[in-house]
C-alpha cells in the first residue's frame, strides 16, 4: 500500500508543479509565492494524487490479474477497498475537510464496475484520468488547459509508465497479488 500512496504522491506532485512551472516561466517564481497560488496549486496536487492513487491501483491490477479472483466483482471489492485505504493513510487535505474524500471513491468504484469485466487497458490509457483531473484543477485559464492537453496527458502517462518499471523493481506482484485477496478474505488464483 505505501508504494501505492508514495507513488501517487510523487507523480502527482511531480506533474503539476513541473507542468506549472513550465507554463508559467518566468513568472513562476512569483507565482509560486503567491497564497492564493499556492492554495490552488494545493488542491491541484491533492485532487491529482485522489485519481494517481486509482490509476496505480489499475496498471498493478493489470499485471496481477491472473493471480487474482476471476470474478469482476471480488476483485472490484478488493480493489475498492485498497483504495479508500491509500486514501485514510493521508491527512485530509484542508479543502476536503467538509466533505472528504466520499466522491472520488464513488468515483472510483464507477470505473472499477466499467473496467473489472474488459481487457486491462494499457498504463497511458489508463492515466489520462489522472491528467485530465490534474488539469481541471490547475490554475490556469480554459484556453490554456485546452491547447495543454495533449502535452499533459503525454508528460503524465511517461511519468507512471516509468513509475510502473520502479514498481516492477520494488514490488514482488504475486506476493501483492496475495495480500489484496487477503483484504477481502479471498485466496489468489
Amino acid at each position: 500500500m505505501e508504494a501505492i500512496r508514495a507513488g501517487a504522491a510523487f507523480l502527482a506532485q511531480g506533474a503539476s508543479y513541473s507542468y506549472l512551472r513550465a507554463r508559467s516561466l518566468l513568472a513562476g517564481p512569483k507565482l509560486f509565492q503567491d497564497a492564493d497560488f499556492g492554495f490552488a496549486l494545493q488542491i491541484c496536487k491533492w485532487e491529482g494524487f485522489a485519481v494517481a492513487a486509482q490509476d496505480i491501483i489499475l496498471i498493478i491490477e493489470a499485471e496481477v490479474r491472473p493471480l487474482l479472483p476471476d470474478s469482476p466483482q471480488e476483485r472490484a471489492a478488493i480493489l475498492s477497498r485498497l483504495y479508500r485505504e491509500v486514501l485514510a493513510s493521508e491527512s485530509l487535505p484542508e479543502h476536503r475537510k467538509d466533505r472528504g474524500w466520499e466522491d472520488v471513491e464513488a468515483e472510483f468504484d464507477a470505473r472499477l464496475a466499467h473496467l473489472m469485466d474488459k481487457t486491462p487497458l494499457s498504463p497511458d490509457a489508463i492515466t489520462t484520468a489522472t491528467a485530465l483531473r490534474l488539469l481541471q484543477h490547475a490554475p490556469i485559464t480554459d484556453d490554456v488547459r485546452e491547447a495543454d492537453k495533449m502535452m499533459v496527458v503525454n508528460n503524465v502517462a511517461f511519468r507512471f509508465i516509468d513509475y510502473q518499471a520502479t514498481l516492477r523493481k520494488r514490488i514482488d506482484l504475486p506476493a501483492f497479488a496475495r495480500q489484496l485477496c487477503a483484504l477481502n478474505g479471498e485466496k489468489a488464483a
